[in-house]
C-alpha cells in the first residue's frame, strides 16, 4: 500500500471516528484533520473540500458493505442462494457498529443528491446480479426488504420488537432460498 493511500485511509477512518464520537453535525474538515493527526493542508491534499470527503466516506462504506457481503457469501459455498443469504446476513447484522456512519451518509446525500451516484451504480450492479436468479422478482423482494429494514433501523424508526425482527429475518432467509430454486417462472 502506498503512503498516499494509507494517509487517505487514515483520514477516512478519522472522519468515521468524528461521526461516531461527536455525531454527524460535527463532521468538519478541521475536526477530521485533528482526529487524523494531519494538518488541514494534508487533509485538503486528499480531500479538497467536505463534499470530496463525504464522497470518499460513501465510496469506502460501499466497499466495506461489499466486503462484508463477500465474506458472508463465502459461508454458503456451492449454494445457489448464497448471494441472497449473504445480503440478508450482512445487511441486517445487529452488531454493525456503523449505523451512525450510515446515518451521516444519509444526511449528506439528503443535502447533496449528487453524492448518490456511487450508490446508484452499486444498486445497478446488484440488480444485474439478481437477474441470474430463477425467481428474479422474489430475489428482488428479499433485497428490497433488507434495504427497507436497514433504512428503518439506521434512522431508528423501526417499530419491530426483537422477536418480530428475528421472525422477519427468518422469512427473508426462506424467501432467499426459494428465489434460487428452479421450477418457477422467471419473473
Amino acid at each position: 500500500m502506498s503512503g498516499r493511500n494509507s494517509s487517505r485511509d487514515i483520514i477516512l477512518a478519522a472522519a468515521e471516528a468524528v461521526v461516531l464520537k461527536q455525531g454527524a453535525a460535527h463532521l468538519t474538515l478541521d475536526a477530521v484533520a485533528g482526529e487524523a493527526g494531519v494538518s488541514k493542508g494534508g487533509l485538503l491534499y486528499h480531500f479538497p473540500n467536505k463534499e470530496a470527503l463525504l464522497q470518499g466516506m460513501i465510496a469506502q462504506r460501499i466497499e466495506q458493505c461489499e466486503e462484508e457481503r463477500r465474506l458472508a457469501e463465502s459461508r454458503f459455498p456451492g449454494d445457489q442462494a448464497a448471494l441472497l443469504k449473504a445480503i440478508v446476513e450482512s445487511g441486517l447484522d445487529n452488531d454493525d457498529p456503523s449505523r451512525q456512519i450510515n446515518a451521516a451518509a444519509l444526511a449528506a446525500v439528503a443535502n447533496d443528491p449528487r453524492l448518490l451516484a456511487p450508490v446508484k451504480q452499486h444498486n445497478r450492479k446488484l440488480f444485474k446480479e439478481l437477474s441470474a436468479f430463477d425467481q428474479f422478482s422474489r430475489a428482488s423482494v428479499v433485497v428490497l426488504a433488507v434495504q427497507g429494514l436497514w433504512l428503518m433501523e439506521t434512522l431508528q424508526v423501526s417499530p419491530l420488537a426483537p422477536r418480530q425482527r428475528a421472525a422477519i429475518i427468518n422469512e427473508l432467509r426462506r424467501l432467499a432460498e426459494s428465489a434460487a430454486t428452479a421450477g418457477g417462472a422467471n419473473s
